[in-house]
């Protein structure tokens, strides 16, 4: 009688034979993957290795294990235990490791003993990129994006709240050690664990510490004693920096630079930056791009988040093309000014007699010089003029206005005065989908929301990974 299939699982089957070309067949993410990691160099990663040695079983191949490590993020996994788990039953990566499992604590120990190793192989990547004429050296967009860490946000402490960690932590050891009678064992297992969590908290602290040394040599009595209040340190990733997410929320993450080439969108290098400051982070990404790819790029293109007068000096010191927009740029186009008319973009500079006249059809002049941020700027007021002017409470909150203008500013005039031009548009306008093509695959297409390892060097082993996948699939056309 017809009826429904019900899976017979108490029948012996006998599996058929597999043809391999179906599984990795050309252009397949596990073939592209395979065939270019074949051609890494990882001499230096194999001289580490006892292969000689007759005790144990002989160790995979360092290719192998880098090849599984990127098939599982191209998969969207970057678990050890389900590396693990899809090497015993996904027919790709035992196409990939000839059959065999590899343990979760074998790619675990080869990733973080070759941290270093796998970031160099990004290199490589991009050489390759290069011999494929994927690199044209026109257009090099820089973008960042914060990825979060793997750590709590209550595990960000100030240097009081670790004293009271270890306070509390010492009482609790203490606790244990007067009442030490029936369950020995686990007090034990307890006493291990405080002394790892007092190991954490003592190195969260020495960085801490480092950080308010570094910050407090230049403050007042009263910013030092600010910064002992609010600056923190998460013990669980003493690395990973207070950062403010897209969406308004405030977690441990990372800040990572990224410098793409617009014509094929592969990166050429990335940065897992110290700090959360792109100013600061544009030319340690110009030069690593320069020295990882070989060849320096005609025009440089990020957003506001870079633009800085020192960023723009140093540019036109070495004469390297750039289109960044200033901060203010884009609010004064859009005459979304808080000040509106009175704004002081409305103050217009006269370079021949030095001074600026005003909406109201004032002169300010030049009454001297003071020091803004380490930076020279002179000043411009007409204290006379401001007193008896019916538009001053529109203008400035005090007795008279004062203008401020950097003693360089013509180096940031010349900058906007590039940017206006049609050309220069049409090429910055390429920036956008170019620097933001690797976030997006990371993100969506990847399902990658934040990096799984702690520390500065295993999260720059692990972003290497993530943008050498991403250069390998935008290799597709070229490689097949």
């Amino acid at each position: 009688m017809p009826g429904f299939i019900i899976p017979n699982r108490s029948q012996m089957l006998l599996l058929t034979q597999v043809d391999l070309s179906s599984i990795a067949s050309e252009g397949s993410a596990v073939r592209l993957i395979n065939d270019l990691v074949d051609c890494l160099d990882t001499s230096v990663t194999e001289g580490c290795y006892e292969v000689e040695s007759e005790d144990g079983r002989p160790p995979f191949h360092p290719k192998t294990l880098v090849k599984v490590a990127l098939l599982a993020l191209h998969n969207c996994l970057f678990s050890l235990r389900k590396m693990e788990e899809d090497t015993i039953n996904n027919l790709a990566y035992k196409w990939l490791t000839g059959d065999m499992s590899v343990d979760h604590s074998t790619m675990g120990l080869f990733l973080a003993r070759f941290a270093t190793e796998i970031v160099e192989l990004f290199s490589q990547v991009v050489e390759i990129c290069k011999e494929k004429n994927l690199i044209e050296f026109d257009l090099l967009a820089i973008d960042s994006v914060k990825l979060r860490a793997s750590a709590n946000y209550k595990q960000s402490k100030t240097l009081g709240g670790m004293e009271k960690e270890e306070a509390k932590i010492k009482e609790r050891l203490q606790e244990i050690l007067d009442t030490a009678a029936d369950s020995q064992a686990a007090e034990a297992e307890e006493v291990l664990a405080l002394r790892r969590r007092s190991e954490r908290v003592r190195e969260a602290k020495k960085v801490l510490v480092q950080r308010l040394e570094e910050k407090s040599r230049e403050a007042s009595a009263k910013e030092k004693q600010d910064l002992v209040s609010k600056e923190k340190v998460n013990i669980t990733d003493p690395d990973a920096l207070i950062m403010q997410q897209a969406n308004g929320e405030k977690n441990p993450g990372f800040s990572i630079t990224t410098t793409t080439d617009v014509a094929h969108d592969i990166v050429t290098h990335f940065q897992v930056n110290a700090g959360d400051n792109d100013a600061a982070a544009l030319p340690e990404a110009i030069e690593g791009s320069r020295r990882t790819a070989g060849e320096q790029h005609g025009e440089v293109e990020a957003d506001a988040g870079f633009a800085s007068m020192e960023n723009y000096e140093e540019l036109e010191a070495e004469g390297q093309e750039a289109l960044i927009p200033d901060r203010r740029m884009n609010v004064e186009e859009n005459g979304t000014t808080a000040k509106g008319d009175y704004d002081r973009s409305k103050f217009s500079f006269r370079a021949a007699r030095d001074t600026y006249r005003c909406p109201c059809g004032q002169t300010l002049r030049n009454t001297g010089s003071v020091e803004i941020n380490v930076r020279p700027y002179d000043r411009y007021e007409n204290a006379r003029a401001c007193a008896g002017c019916a538009s001053r409470s529109r203008c400035t909150k005090g007795a008279h206005l004062r203008v401020f203008r950097d003693r360089n500013e013509e180096v940031r005039e010349r900058m906007r005065a590039k940017l206006e031009s049609k050309r220069s548009r049409r090429r910055y306008n390429k920036r956008a989908h170019a620097a933001e093509s690797p976030y997006g695959n990371l993100k969506c297409n990847l399902k990658f929301r934040g990096v799984m390892r702690r520390g500065m060097e295993k999260v720059r082993m692990e972003v290497a990974l993530l943008f050498m996948l991403h250069n390998i699939m935008k290799t597709a056309a070229a490689w097949t």
